[in-house]
């Protein structure tokens, strides 16, 4: 679904040029939910932005579902920020209009785009039948039941929690049955349970559509949710994060069945990313461990099918002076002495 190949992006303003991204390499997989993590000016929503059609990189390379968004004009990027893609942002009402129901702000994308609900698949209902719309106002209401949140479609924005003002968001995203989503820290304005019952939401969108979604945020926590998150550092992935699962065999089960409560599903696993130039990234904690604090050179070597790293030892600060030469002609008095 998206190919990423040394992603550029140099932001100038002024005679200062700052660096967003340097030489990126990406992929992910058509009907993948995977996260990009990474601290605030590590390049992660400038990724996002290009990704969406919102923003060009200075240089590298940039597919997504097969088309080369450098080679698009205006009016095909255009096209394809409205039937490709679909965007959640961390504020709600970035995608709300606030004096409009839910039902109607659901509506709008869908009357502004032109088209005919009927030629869209049906959407998956909670009892998982399949709900089919030939009209606007029916296609809206299924895409809230999709989410959740069918009980108050009558609602405007100022009488919806920060959740359910999310949800509905994220049912506008999905009202032009894009291919691919793309939400912004969508969890960066809701309370702990809130994060769990929307990364919850996330995770069967992905599982009832095969929709690719794509989750941009800070919070490690996201990657106990999604199969696969990436680590951005300085404007290059660093490291990825794998979801798998554990076997649950041998363990206590209730008396009724049931698997042991508490138990975690799921083991993350961390790895780091190489490039095809050979470019790592190491951990913080691992450069703090060995004392790296700024550019310097390591000794490299190829063991057992292992690259293995080992610093340089440092000459000491102050080393001591040698000893001054003794004469042949004092040696002989302080050996009678």
């Amino acid at each position: 679904m998206i190919q990423c190949e040394n992603l550029v992006k140099i932001y100038k303003t002024g005679e200062i040029e700052v660096v967003a991204l340097q030489g990126l390499d990406l992929t992910v997989e058509d009907g993948e939910l995977m996260a990009i993590i990474g601290n605030s000016g590590s390049g992660k929503s400038t990724l996002l932005n290009m990704l969406g059609g919102l923003d060009v990189p200075s240089a590298g390379q940039l597919e997504v579902d097969g088309k080369n968004l450098l080679a698009f004009d205006k009016k095909q990027m255009m096209e394809y920020r409205r039937s490709t893609v679909g965007f959640v942002w961390q504020n709600p009402a970035r995608n709300l209009i606030p004096y409009l129901t839910a039902q109607k702000n659901v509506e709008l994308p869908l009357l502004i785009s032109g088209k005919k609900p009927a030629e869209m698949p049906p959407l998956p209902a909670a009892d998982g039948s399949l709900i089919p719309a030939k009209t606007v106002s029916e296609r809206a209401a299924a895409l809230l039941d999709l989410v959740e949140l069918s009980h108050r479609r009558k609602s405007r924005l100022t009488e919806l929690s920060g959740g359910e003002q999310q949800r509905v968001a994220i049912a506008i995203a999905l009202a032009n049955n894009p291919r691919l989503l793309l939400a912004d820290e969508p969890t960066g304005a809701v309370d702990s349970k809130t994060t769990e019952e929307l990364l919850r939401l996330f995770q069967r969108l992905n599982e009832q559509l095969g929709l690719t979604i794509v989750i941009v945020t800070h919070d490690r926590l996201v990657s106990s949710f999604v199969s696969r998150a990436v680590m951005i550092r300085d404007g290059r992935t660093s490291s990825e994060f794998i979801r798998r699962p554990i076997s649950l065999e041998g363990l206590d089960t209730l008396d009724d069945g049931g698997d042991a409560p508490d138990v975690p599903r799921h083991e993350v696993e961390e790895r780091t990313v190489v490039d095809r130039t050979g470019r790592v990234q190491l951990p913080r904690e691992y450069l703090d461990a060995l004392g790296v604090t700024g550019r310097e050179t390591m000794y490299t070597r190829l063991e057992d099918g292992k690259i293995i790293l080992t610093p340089v030892p440092k000459e000491p600060d102050n080393p001591p002076e040698p000893a001054p030469a003794q004469s042949q002609e004092q040696a002989p008095e302080q050996n009678a002495e």
